[in-house]
């Protein structure tokens, strides 16, 4: 690459309040000439829409993925001076000492936004190379402006909002111009109005320090690269937890890791216990995988289960197996993976599918609903409409109610009178979108969610018992014999302070 001074027609500065996480736009990073190189060669490579893999609650636009070291290198290499040579891990570890700046992630994200197109508030993930490499900055750089769109601002939050919210800064694209921030901050793509605008994301990386790699806290040390998506529960005591680093772990509850289990290729997003011996997995890779756990073997694999990422998984009473997906169905499979029916009527995807004792199938959507099937015959007995998109439902042991999770923060309590179902409980259980509910007992009902926050509630009176704080979204959360864990998107595993 050539002389990064060259390019800098203007001074870095800071767009967010004082005392605001770390902010930087470095105008002219790129020239451009170099924006327009990378937008014909990103265009030659071909886009593909975003809505295979994210709900459009999320975002709608078209991505691409570049794998480049050079790239990296050379971006690395103007970078020097204009970020933090050293930066905490995060905020709630303050006796720990700063990592330092080490790389660029090689893996760029080339992104393009058309008119209607958006990046809803949200996160960056942390990109975990390993456990002593970790990125703690997005590398954002606009590769077009005002020139050739209209709007898609990148907008700040002060925090989460599961409702309407006033950005704290607003940064306007200019064609050239990177913004260096930090992970933690909630931030938006603003909605294209009209052109098209083209982003370079990648992730500032940094090396922990000597001797000191970050581990989890309390007990499950060797845990996931990067976010741990859900648990399971095998035995009393006996667990499985699935990641985004492709792996299903094998945990004992005192911190011991039985095994490995390898073969999914993607983020393993769901996992269900399906007898004393075997485990289901489905994955973003569109596969259902049925292991035996205790000995790590896979026993059976049906590569393409859905069209698009599979996003839960529930063995029913009877043996069978059920799948949900983003292709906004519901497979059903024997326990060597035969297929032997489908649920279709959803209009979004299909999040969560948890059994009832009658026999029956509850499932949650993207497009609000709860459905309730009758798995043998296929039909749809009722449709719970909801307002919101949903993340997550449960069903209790008892079959008498229904908790369901939406983006906007609620918990939405459903109750059965007869053949008829009707809204017990509905309020603001989590400051950003739920991304798991779970009954632990028949009056304990725990939520984890995208505000960091663990939270459980008294049961059927909604009733807040105890709320505790992750580094990073929670995940999942499960009873363990007398105790309660949670997972997170910081790849840990931890016991909650609750002694209930």
């Amino acid at each position: 690459m050539s002389n990064p001074s060259a390019h800098r027609a203007a001074e870095p500065f800071f767009p967010l309040p004082d005392g605001s996480l770390f902010c930087k736009v470095i105008p002219g990073f790129l020239s451009p000439e170099e924006c327009d190189r990378l937008i014909a060669e990103s265009e030659a490579r071909g886009y593909a829409g975003a809505d295979s893999d994210y709900p459009p609650s999320y975002r709608n636009n078209d991505r691409q993925v570049l794998d480049s070291p050079d790239l990296a290198s050379g971006m690395f290499a103007r970078l020097q001076g204009l970020v933090p040579a050293s930066m905490p891990l995060a905020e709630t570890e303050p006796s720990a000492l700063p990592w330092t700046l080490d790389s660029i992630n090689e893996r760029f994200r080339l992104c393009r936004y058309r008119p209607g197109q958006v990046f809803h508030m949200h996160q960056d993930g942390v990109h975990h190379r390993s456990r002593s490499l970790q990125s703690c900055l997005t590398f954002l750089v606009y590769l077009s402006d005002g020139a050739s769109c209209e709007g898609g601002d990148t907008q700040f939050y002060e925090a989460a909002h599961a409702g309407d919210g006033e950005p704290i800064a607003t940064v306007t694209p200019q064609a050239g111009s990177l913004i260096v921030f930090d992970h933690r901050l909630w931030h938006a793509g603003a909605r294209v109005t009209a052109g098209t605008k083209y982003i370079l994301r990648s992730d500032v990386v940094y090396r922990a320090p000597e001797g000191a790699c970050h581990t989890a806290a309390a007990t499950f040390e060797s845990g996931h690269q990067g976010y741990v998506w859900t648990l399971e529960p095998l035995s009393p005591e006996i667990f499985a937890s699935g990641g985004r680093d492709t792996s299903i772990r094998v945990w004992h509850r005192d911190g011991t890791l039985l095994r490995t289990l390898n073969g999914h290729t993607q983020s393993v997003l769901g996992l269900a216990r399906l007898s004393d011996r075997c485990l289901a997995s489905v994955s973003r890779d569109r596969a259902l995988r049925i292991w035996d756990w205790q000995s790590g073997r896979c026993l059976h694999v049906v590569d393409l289960a859905h069209a698009a990422a599979l996003l839960s998984v529930v063995a029913l009473d009877d043996g069978t197996v059920a799948t949900a997906g983003a292709d906004r169905h519901i497979n059903l499979w024997d326990a060597k993976g035969g297929a032997c029916g489908a649920l279709k009527g959803h209009d979004g995807w299909v999040w969560a599918v948890d059994k009832m004792p009658d026999g029956r199938l509850a499932s949650a959507s993207e497009d609000g609903d709860v459905r309730i099937w009758h798995p043998a015959t296929g039909a749809c007995l009722h449709v719970l409409p909801g307002p919101v998109a949903l993340r997550s439902l449960a069903v209790s042991d008892d079959g008498r109610h229904i908790a369901t999770a939406g983006i906007d923060g609620s918990l939405v309590l459903w109750q059965r009178h007869g053949d008829t179902w009707t809204i017990l409980r509905s309020f603001a259980a989590h400051g950003a979108a739920v991304r798991r509910v779970r009954w632990l007992s028949p009056t304990l009902l725990a939520s984890a969610g995208e505000d960091n926050q663990t939270r459980l509630w008294a049961m059927p009176g909604c009733t807040p018992l105890h709320a505790e704080r992750s580094r990073n979204f929670t995940t999942d959360v499960m009873a363990m014999g007398e105790g309660i864990l949670s997972c997170s998107y910081d790849g840990q595993i931890r016991w909650l302070n609750y002694g209930g």
